[in-house]
C-alpha cells in the first residue's frame, strides 16, 4: 500500500511539472511565435503528458484488479490481511477482513480500541498482552480468538509480523485473520474418530482375549490326555491357529496405541546406539542360534542417538526378527548407521530379496512378501509398527533390495544425541 501511494504522489508530480513545462512554452511562443521549436518541444510535452496519464490510469486499473483477485483468493481462504503503523496506529484492512467480521468496508481502519471492542471480553486481554509484546520486542505472534456477539461462535486465528524501518525500529505490523472455524471442527472430529478406534479396539482385543486365554492353557492339557496321534495332530493345528490370533491381537493393539493422539509419550534420552543394538542381539540370540544366523553390529561404539529406548529396542526387534525369517539358514545381517544429522541406520540381510513394490508396500498394515506365508506364522504388523515408531521419533523408514533372492536392506533415521 505504501508502494501505490508513493507512485501516485510521484506520477502526480511528475505530471504537474510537464504541464508547468507545456504552459511555459507555449507562453514563451506567444511572444516568438517565429520559433516552431517551442511549439514542437509543446507538442512533445503535451504528448508526454498524455503518455504519463495513459499510464497512470493503466497502473490504477491493473492495482485495481489485482486487489480484486487477491480480495477473491482470500474470500476463498476465508482469509483477511491487514497492517497498523505502530507510531500513528493507522492501520488498513482488506474488504474480505471487514466481511469476516461482519462489517462494511470503510477508507480508513477501525484503530486498536475499536479492534479489541470486537473481540470477546473473554479473549479480549490475551490479545492486547500478544499484540503489545510482538510491537515492543519487534517480533511475530499467533494467537487464536472469538468475535463478542458472534452467533456463529467463529474462531479466527491471527498471525502478524513486525516489519522495521531502515534504522531498525520497529514500524509496521501486518499480517492476516483466518477463519479456522470448519478446520477446528474437523480436527475435533478427526481426534473423537481416533479415540473412538483406541476405544474399539482395546474392546475388541479384550473380547477377543478371554476366549483366547482358556483355550491357550487347556489346549497343551487336552493333548496330553489324548491317546491318538491323529488326535494331537489335529490339538496342535488348533494350537498353531490359537497362538496365530494372540499375536495378531498383541500386535495390532500395540500399533493402535502408537497412532496418535493415543500414543504415549516418548522419553527421550541419549543412547549409545552400538550398546543397545548389543544389548538386543543378545535377547534373541536363541532365534538366531537356531538359524544359524550371523549377525555384526557394525555400529561406531562412540555413536549417539536421541530416541526412546524401549521403542528404539522394539524396531531392531521388529526388523532382525523379519529378517531372520527371510533369510536362510547359515546367512548372516549386518547392522551399520552413517553419523549426521540425521542418523541413518540400516539392517541388511542376504535373504530372499525384494522387488520394487514389495519394498514400497512392505511397512502397510498386514501385507507380507511372501504370500506362501500367509497362513500362519506372522501378523504382517512388525514392520508397520517399525514404521510408526520411527515416524513418532521424526524420522523415516524405507527398503532397499537389488531384487529376487539378493537380500534386502532396511533404513531408517534417527536424531543425533548429545553425550550421554
Amino acid at each position: 500500500m505504501r508502494v501505490a501511494r508513493r507512485t501516485v504522489v510521484l506520477t502526480l508530480i511528475v505530471s504537474a511539472i510537464l504541464g508547468a513545462g507545456v504552459s511555459l512554452i507555449v507562453e514563451s511562443g506567444h511572444h516568438q511565435a517565429s520559433r516552431p521549436l517551442q511549439l514542437t518541444l509543446a507538442l512533445g510535452l503535451v504528448i508526454l503528458l498524455i503518455a504519463f496519464i495513459g499510464a497512470l490510469v493503466h497502473y490504477h486499473y491493473s492495482l485495481e484488479q489485482a486487489k480484486r483477485n487477491l480480495d477473491e483468493a482470500q474470500s476463498l481462504a476465508l482469509l483477511g490481511s491487514w497492517e497498523r503503523d505502530i507510531p500513528t496506529g493507522r492501520g488498513y484492512w482488506s474488504d474480505n477482513r471487514y466481511r469476516l467480521f461482519g462489517l462494511p468496508p470503510r477508507s480508513k481502519a477501525p484503530d486498536l480500541e475499536e479492534f479489541y471492542q470486537l473481540v470477546h471480553p473473554e479473549d479480549r486481554q490475551r490479545i492486547k498482552n500478544t499484540v503489545s509484546e510482538a510491537c515492543r520486542a519487534g517480533t511475530g505472534y499467533e494467537a487464536t480468538y472469538r468475535l463478542a456477539d458472534d452467533r456463529q461462535h467463529r474462531v479466527f486465528l491471527s498471525r502478524g509480523k513486525v516489519v522495521r524501518d531502515e534504522a531498525g525500529k520497529p514500524a509496521t505490523l501486518v499480517g492476516t485473520t483466518q477463519d479456522i472455524t470448519e478446520k477446528l471442527q474437523q480436527q475435533r472430529l478427526t481426534e473423537d474418530l481416533l479415540r473412538n478406534k483406541d476405544v474399539f479396539i482395546s474392546r475388541l482385543g479384550h473380547d477377543l482375549k478371554t476366549p483366547l486365554t482358556p483355550l491357550t492353557a487347556l489346549l497343551p492339557l487336552i493333548r496330553n490326555l489324548s491317546a491318538s496321534d491323529r488326535q494331537r495332530e489335529l490339538i496342535d493345528i488348533c494350537a498353531s491357529n490359537v497362538s496365530h490370533i494372540t499375536d495378531i491381537v498383541e500386535k495390532t493393539m500395540q500399533l493402535a496405541r502408537r497412532f496418535p493422539p493415543s500414543h504415549r509419550p516418548l522419553v527421550w534420552e541419549s543412547i549409545v546406539l552400538k550398546g543397545l543394538v548389543d544389548s538386543c542381539i543378545d535377547q534373541m540370540s536363541q532365534v538366531l542360534a537356531s538359524q544359524a544366523i550371523e549377525i555384526k553390529n557394525l555400529v561406531d561404539p562412540a555413536l549417539i542417538v536421541s530416541a526412546d529406548r524401549s521403542e528404539l529396542y522394539e524396531v531392531f526387534g521388529n526388523l532382525i526378527s523379519n529378517a531372520v525369517k527371510f533369510s536362510p539358514s547359515g546367512s548372516r545381517l549386518n547392522i551399520s548407521a552413517a553419523p549426521g544429522e540425521p542418523v541413518t541406520v540400516t539392517v541388511s540381510d542376504n535373504g530372499i530379496g525384494l522387488s520394487e513394490e514389495e519394498c514400497s508396500q512392505m511397512f502397510d498394515e498386514f501385507y507380507k512378501a511372501d504370500t506362501s506365508r500367509h497362513a500362519l506364522g506372522s501378523a504382517g504388523l512388525g514392520l508397520s509398527i517399525c514404521r510408526q515408531i520411527v515416524e513418532n521419533h521424526g524420522g523415516r523408514i524405507w527398503a532397499v533390495s537389488n531384487g529376487k533372492g539378493l537380500g534386502t536392506s532396511v533404513s531408517f533415521t534417527l536424531a543425533q544425541g548429545g553425550a550421554s
